[in-house]
């Protein structure tokens, strides 16, 4: 089944001309955004859309449990609280899931680790000179959809997964801070 048959994809405002436009600086939602909520730090794992008033919502900001995609690294994330509120420019999109078989965590393990996603977005981007995958390309992408308590276990799991990696490293780091610190001490 096509990726469109489930999502609708929302492409990023052109941010020079929302500057120009409000004529104050804004809230972007940045990579660094991006690898901070695909790491989960600040995910709430109950987190869903908020939809407290639907018509005045903008399809360009933010909010919390909405997935976003990165048209240049081709990495999808669920927004955290953290990073809610951001306006989201034109490298990214909001995909928003308009079908209930389709779980947002799941969406997100199948577009970052699935290796029939990757083969596919890569024949996608053959022969370009900067490889970034188009709306297009990525509505027509092929998805395998398992029943949703299935993609359910399998998108808390990647989360899991990738809180754990992101915390592991940034103990790594700790230590490596102290134990360069204690050797400095140690050095004078």
């Amino acid at each position: 089944m096509k990726l469109e048959e489930f999502v609708s994809v929302r492409v990023g405002r052109n941010i020079s001309r929302i500057n120009e436009i409000h004529n104050q600086t804004l809230e972007i939602y940045s990579y660094e955004d991006l690898t901070e909520d695909i790491d989960g730090l600040y995910l709430d794992s109950n987190s869903s859309p908020s939809h407290k008033n639907a018509e005045k919502i903008d399809v360009h900001v933010s909010e919390v449990g909405n997935v976003v995609f990165s048209f240049v690294s081709s990495k999808a994330a669920i927004v955290s609280e953290k990073n809610a509120g951001k306006i989201i420019n034109q490298n990214f999109a909001k995909l928003m899931i308009e079908d209930k078989k389709l779980d947002p965590s799941y969406l997100c393990y199948a577009l970052n680790e699935s290796q029939s996603m990757k083969k596919q977005m890569a024949i996608s981007m053959q022969g370009s000179t900067i490889p970034k995958l188009t709306p297009a390309i990525l509505k027509s992408l092929d998805m395998k959809l398992p029943s949703v308590e299935k993609q359910q276990v399998i998108g808390k799991a990647y989360l899991a997964l990738r809180k754990r990696i992101a915390l592991a490293k940034k103990q790594a780091d700790l230590e490596e801070l102290l134990f360069l610190e204690v050797l400095k001490k140690l050095d004078e």
